[in-house]
């Protein structure tokens, strides 16, 4: 469904653009989306899994269709615009993802399906599109095959992965290239032709930076340095289909930071628990035993995701991942709970108003 046919979204989408301009370019309390662990079961055994599916961790557990309906009903009410359907990897078992599809009445959300590619053939892209899916993102981490086959821990999964994304494009969805970006990439020939290649073929390129986190916990030399983030803003305006959620999609010199998207894309795992994004394992409430909006105003309780930072917390704050990240081996499933984690002088005690839904 072309997003001009979802208006719902048109509203939430110009309500986010006004608040953002409105907060001097800076993303502030104005959620936006929902990242969705649907099933954490995968088909690959990827070196840097931040969910640690190649270890089994919760490969059963799946939220319940009935569910999937009050998450829906609760984003909406919220404002928020945008979800992202993951895993594991959702296409293992596609009857329940289009059961997912039909519950969230996809005519309120941006919605997009996250994937390796492995599984995606021409019909399941029609399917997809059918049920309302706006964009899929399919993760590819190498130009070259084999590297990224070694990195995915299976042969043939390149080729699967690309096409994908011409599944997706024929389709008439949009097809986003996922890169994970590190040290070890960064400033890479690999990376460049990888870029390239996006751009060839009229895809938007989704970057990720590597964070010390599930597969890779104990790697903090992953993390991109000051000079490595200019870099990527340099890449930004050379190839002007590159996006990362903390930017600022709505700036047109292509320099502007939004900020750190933590509890403005609330991260939620399949027994339900709900972090402030992917990549920081901080428990902030449960979805099952609270409302999406009391969880949201707990989390923006916490200063490091009230306050404005031109950084990714997990990813590039260097004093936050010290302090904060993987400690005491947490995961998605093993999260440390907020109110233990951080001090008094860490927690506002005032109550927070999260903005308004638009009327529409």
């Amino acid at each position: 469904m072309p997003l001009l046919q979802k208006p719902l979204v048109v509203d939430k989408f110009r309500s986010f653009h006004d608040y953002v301009k409105a907060n001097d370019g800076k993303i502030g309390l104005k959620q936006r989306g929902l990242d969705i662990n649907l099933n954490n079961a995968c088909n690959l055994k990827c070196e840097h899994c931040f969910t640690l599916s190649p270890k089994g961790l919760h490969a059963k557990d799946r939220f319940p269709i009935e569910k999937i309906k009050e998450i829906g009903d609760q984003a909406d009410q919220l404002g928020i615009f945008e979800i992202d359907l993951q895993g594991g990897e959702l296409l293992l078992d596609q009857n329940y993802l289009y059961s997912v599809l039909k519950a969230l009445k996809t005519e309120r959300f941006y919605v997009y399906v996250t994937t390796n590619g492995f599984f995606m053939t021409k019909e399941v892209a029609e399917n997809l599109f059918e049920l309302g899916v706006d964009r899929v993102s399919v993760s590819i981490d190498s130009i070259d095959p084999d590297t990224h086959d070694k990195f995915r821990g299976k042969k043939g999964s390149w080729e699967r992965a690309i096409k994908a994304l011409e599944y997706v494009k024929e389709a008439g969805m949009s097809p986003y290239l996922n890169i994970t970006v590190g040290r070890y990439n960064v400033d890479s020939e690999d990376l460049k032709l990888l870029l390239d290649y996006s751009k060839d073929n009229r895809y938007t390129t989704l970057l990720n930076v590597a964070t010390p986190g599930g597969m890779w916990a104990s790697m903090h030399e992953i993390c991109i340095n000051d000079d490595d983030r200019e870099h990527l803003i340099a890449m930004r305006k050379k190839y002007k289909n590159i996006l990362r959620n903390l930017w600022d999609p709505f700036d047109r010199n292509r320099e502007g930071v939004i900020g750190c998207n933590t509890i403005n894309r609330l991260y939620i795992t399949p027994i339900g628990d709900v972090l402030p994004c992917p990549y920081v394992h901080i428990k902030i409430g449960n979805i099952f035993e609270q409302t999406l909006q009391e969880i949201s105003e707990n989390g923006f309780r916490v200063k490091y995701f009230r306050e404005y930072s031109e950084k990714c917390l997990a990813g590039e704050d260097r004093d936050f991942i010290n302090n904060y990240m993987a400690k005491g081996n947490t995961t998605i499933f093993n999260p440390k709970n907020y109110e233990d984690l951080f001090g008094e002088d860490e927690i506002f005690k005032d109550k927070v108003s999260l903005p308004a839904k638009p009327m529409g």
